[in-house]
């Protein structure tokens, strides 16, 4: 693919989520003028380097800047991430380095139905970011948006978010400064800037402190030997400290358990059943044990199960990153990556790529960064093994 097709296969997939995310305004009855407004009053507060790239996206895109930017402050509020988040920490894993991993969930919306290819999904692309200090993050992330599904650094810390089912979050009148509230992938992607996971964790615990999310959930980050996990609803904020130690998170708290709703049967069942798998792995855990996981099908395959598959609108896993930490040289950790339903992606020759994170973003093949492989295997039919 040449560097002028990459670049139009980038912003057809920038204009796809977009359209997507203005349907969805549309369909759910919410005043755009008003959303752009406090978009535009949230960007006040931007880093340079988000300004700069949402004008970038918007110039390649030919979308409007003003639409560009709502999407990006406001498409977790309409499409808010599931997803399940399974490690082992240090000591728990075979070489004794951890091992990070998440597969991202979204569900469809109905408002959306020009491009039935997708079935009303964002698109998945792989990213590469540039921090001001001369870092670098490569991970996934909604095309044309700012931040990130799961993600590693170059210092060697990983990050992985999910989406929280709280009474709170149920029954909250949100006021207008929470309206303004930043969301999960923009905390990581911001927080990923840290050369430690705890460093990590603790800019992320101060950022939704100080500006929660407009939904309840939780945010990941761990280095080579240790993990931490910041579960966060409004004025409740948890944060629990992962060494040597295998752990999982779905979409309910484990700290923060008594803001929980009932009745999450996929939540209750991704989560018990990515326990189950680790303990029993514990020590031995590989990049090959979490890919296993990713894939798992029990319960399902379906909405249940952790490799989640859809046939309407209902949640379906869309993306698989699997983070390899390396303690004594952190920039060789190696980010693994399938875009597209796990168990099919990563069954694929093209389905997934290996990044060290001394590689140039020239290693990124061009079908992972304009989304191309992600058509190619979203949504594709359950590939289960006996």
């Amino acid at each position: 693919m040449s560097c002028n097709k990459l670049e139009n296969a980038m912003a057809d997939a920038i204009r796809h989520n977009i359209d997507e995310f203005l349907a969805a305004v549309k369909h759910m009855g919410c005043d755009l003028t008003e959303l752009i407004a406090r978009a535009n009053r949230g960007m006040e507060h931007y880093p340079a380097y988000r300004v700069e790239m949402l004008k970038k996206y918007a110039l390649a895109s030919g979308v409007l800047f003003e639409n560009v930017l709502c999407y990006d402050a406001f498409s977790d509020r309409f499409f808010p991430e599931d997803c399940t988040v399974f490690f082992a920490a240090g000591k728990a894993s075979k070489s004794g380095n951890t091992v990070f991993g998440k597969n991202s969930d979204k569900s469809g919306n109905p408002g959306f139905s020009s491009d039935l290819y997708y079935r009303n999904r964002q698109i998945n692309v792989v990213t590469y970011f540039e921090n001001p200090d001369g870092s670098h993050i490569v991970g996934v992330s909604a095309a044309g948006s700012t931040g990130l599904k799961m993600g590693l650094n170059s210092y060697g810390v990983a990050a992985g978010t999910n989406y929280g089912q709280t009474t709170l979050a149920a029954n909250k009148e949100l006021t207008a400064e929470e309206k303004l509230a930043g969301d999960r992938a923009q905390i990581i992607r911001d927080a990923l800037t840290e050369k430690s996971a705890l460093e990590a964790a603790q800019k992320a615990a101060c950022s939704v402190l100080a500006h929660p999310t407009v939904s309840s959930g939780t945010v990941e980050f761990a280095d080579a030997k240790e993990a931490y996990i910041v579960e966060s609803a409004y004025s409740y904020v948890a944060i629990k400290k992962v060494v040597d130690d295998v752990d999982s998170r779905a979409n309910f708290f484990n700290v923060l358990s008594e803001l929980n709703t009932q009745g999450n049967c996929s939540s209750f069942c991704r989560y018990h059943r990515t326990q189950e798998l680790l303990k029993a792995a514990k020590g031995e855990v590989t990049v090959e044990t979490l890919k296993a996981i990713s894939t798992d099908h029990m319960y399902g395959p379906g909405g249940n199960s952790i490799c989640r598959h859809s046939t309407s609108f209902d949640s379906a896993t869309l993306a698989s990153a699997i983070m390899e930490l390396d303690g004594e040289h952190p920039a060789k950790s190696k980010i693994h990556i399938a875009l597209g339903t796990p168990c099919q992606a990563w069954n694929s020759a093209d389905g997934s790529i290996t990044i060290s994170m001394d590689d140039p973003k020239s290693a990124i093949p061009e079908p992972f960064l304009s989304g191309e492989i992600f058509k190619k295997y979203c949504l594709a039919e359950p590939l289960c093994r006996e």
